[in-house]
């Protein structure tokens, strides 16, 4: 790497007569940098040309944060801190694999260069990402995600709400898609959405689903008094007004069932 030099103070220099010579001593200094401060350039590992925008960050060893800047149009970076003495270097981009280096003593990086090269990365699909809530604004977990190709019935990919009631599918393809949200607790919800060539990460609105209004069982057993099951039995079911609301027959072994009962109290009757 070259010497650094700072610029010069400006010199005013006067010709005031045709064919007049003057020489112009101009001196140079080397700007002394002290020992925490890194300098290097970042380049595209494929082509060799210079990355400019790239976030370089110094960390300690444990990769506590120190300080960072980015590249210029030349791919050149300097970053100034506090430097401990053993720091980690990371570089990343847009559109970049992220690179960390090994343990560097930071004792002496003033007088060298650091070249750093991203490999760019391969062309992806893209990310939804989402969140669901119920109609209170609290967040669903477990709720279960499916993105179908809009004109398929199998899967595309599958996945869960976490505890914050967020989502992510990755490395989607350009297309048409719906997605499916489904949960014993809440209504089934579809949404569709479609992925252009441009889209990188795609935000979804948030999804409230609404709790499913549940309905109850009841069942059980018919037997005469010696404890011997009765099948063909008439049961019924009345509710706290001693209405009828349900009959059904028992089984060959005795069993009866009512079904898509509302919450309340209820009597059972058989004959």
């Amino acid at each position: 790497m070259s010497k650094t030099v700072v610029p010069t103070p400006p010199q005013n220099i006067i010709i005031a007569e045709e064919n007049q010579e003057v020489l112009a001593r101009i001196v140079l200094s080397e700007m002394v940098w002290n020992e925490n401060t890194l300098m290097g350039n970042v380049s595209d590992k494929l082509t060799g040309k210079p990355i400019e925008g790239v976030c370089v960050k110094v960390c300690d060893n444990e990769y506590n944060p120190i300080a960072y800047n980015y590249s210029d149009i030349d791919g050149n970076f300097t970053i100034e801190g506090n430097f401990s003495p053993s720091i980690r270097v990371l570089a990343g981009k847009k559109g970049y694999g992220t690179i960390s280096s090994e343990a560097l003593p930071a004792s002496g990086l003033d007088r060298k260069a650091l070249n750093l090269e991203l490999f760019p990365l391969p062309k992806l699909g893209a990310t939804i990402f989402g969140n669901v809530r119920d109609a209170q604004q609290k967040p669903l977990s477990g709720i279960r995600i499916t993105i179908y190709r809009s004109n398929s019935l199998n899967p595309y990919d599958v996945t869960f709400t976490n505890q914050e009631g967020l989502f992510v599918f990755d490395n989607i393809e350009e297309g048409d898609y719906r997605i499916s949200f489904q949960s014993l607790s809440y209504n089934d919800r579809v949404v569709n959405i479609e992925i252009l060539r441009e889209h990188n990460i795609v935000t979804l609105e948030t999804v409230f689903l609404k709790k499913k209004i549940l309905k109850g069982t009841i069942h059980g057993i018919v037997t005469d008094k010696n404890n011997v099951p009765v099948s063909n039995a008439l049961v019924m079911l009345c509710n706290s007004n001693n209405i009828p609301v349900q009959i059904t027959y028992t089984n060959e072994d005795g069993a009866y069932l009512f079904y898509r009962l509302d919450m309340g109290t209820y009597t059972v009757i058989a004959k």
